[in-house]
């Protein structure tokens, strides 16, 4: 009887051990994430403005480390921290894009906003609580020809999609040095929901590049981790849960100061075909789908803003995010 009892323990404590050995096996940490990013409003497949904020590509890193800034010690109650570097190219283009001969023999050139390249890094670190995050960015690159992004854009439509090649980009930004610092909080009103959640945000950034902020107000519905470690908010280097795929919906308000990619130089506002008045009042909603298992990630993403630096204007545009955890 005792054997019995003996064999039947040992037993159960090998189930054990295999059911934990195999959730571990299961569920494994990851330390670093690779990212690629893709933005084009070519990417509606409803329209094909090629206009405004036409195209973006970023490739970003994420990772953990137990210092680096040794800012850790300072939120005691973070559930888990991480790191992230990258590399962006970016270019705007104006509604109209070509300039006759009279125009610049009158010299009547005009844009409803400048053509405009952005080639820049970051350094981002996020902070994740039980119910919020915390994630400061900098930002340090070049703005102009400097760029390179004229080039990137000449050479894909005349290799890849075949459209016309703009010499007009000769009429943008002029080179300068671009710097940046943005901060971002975001918190969930509901998280003992498990299928629908409500959260808001604040974003604002400050620099030669951007002043601005951003409160917003979002929505997810579906399957997804918590705020700090799901995929809709680029967190998921912090979860070791299982599958996400939800839908979510964000609405923001955004104020702006400065925005360079359409004025210029902050100091010395002598840019000719810059943005005189600059719309102080925008408004953006996007539509997003996320897919995250295991290593890999997907998210697509529909960006509908209003208003952003010329006024009464719309734009559309969608980003897609490829991401590889190990």
């Amino acid at each position: 009887m005792k054997s019995s009892k003996f064999g039947s323990g040992c037993i159960g404590y090998l189930f054990l051990l295999l059911t934990h050995w195999g959730t571990a096996q299961n569920t494994p940490a990851f330390d670093r994430e690779i990212s690629f990013s893709s933005a084009n409003d070519a990417f509606v497949v409803w329209q094909n403005s090629d206009r405004f904020y036409s195209y973006g590509l970023g490739l970003n890193l994420k990772f953990k480390k137990e210092k680096i800034l040794g800012l850790q010690r300072y939120f005691p109650k973070k559930t888990g921290y991480f790191f992230e570097v990258g590399l962006r190219l970016e270019g705007y283009t104006p509604t109209n894009k070509t300039v006759s001969e009279a125009d610049i023999q009158q010299n009547t050139i005009s844009f409803d906003r400048p053509y405009a390249g952005l080639l820049f890094g970051n350094f981002n670190v996020t902070y994740a609580f039980d119910r919020s995050f915390l994630r400061g960015k900098a930002l340090l690159g070049v703005m102009g020809p400097a760029s390179f992004a004229d080039d990137f854009q000449g050479w894909f439509h005349d290799n890849v999609t075949d459209d016309p090649v703009f010499e007009e980009w000769r009429f943008q930004v002029p080179n300068q040095l671009i710097a940046n610092i943005a901060l971002s909080y975001a918190y969930d009103f509901i998280p003992e929901h498990r299928w629908f959640d409500l959260y808001g945000m604040l974003h604002t950034r400050l620099g030669n590049l951007y002043i601005d902020a951003s409160p917003a107000l979002g929505l997810r519905l579906g399957k997804f981790n918590k705020l700090g470690e799901s995929v809709g908010m680029d967190n998921n280097i912090l979860s070791n849960a299982g599958t996400e795929l939800f839908l979510q919906s964000t609405i923001s308000s955004s104020l702006h100061i400065f925005d360079g990619s359409a004025q210029g130089n902050l100091l010395n506002n002598d840019f000719e075909y810059g943005v005189a008045d600059l719309n102080p009042v925008s408004a953006t909603m996007i539509q997003s789908v996320y897919f995250s298992a295991r290593r890999f990630s997907l998210g697509i993403e529909h960006y509908f803003t209003f208003g952003k630096v010329v006024s009464h204007e719309r734009h559309l545009y969608a980003r897609t995010i490829l991401k590889y955890k190990f």
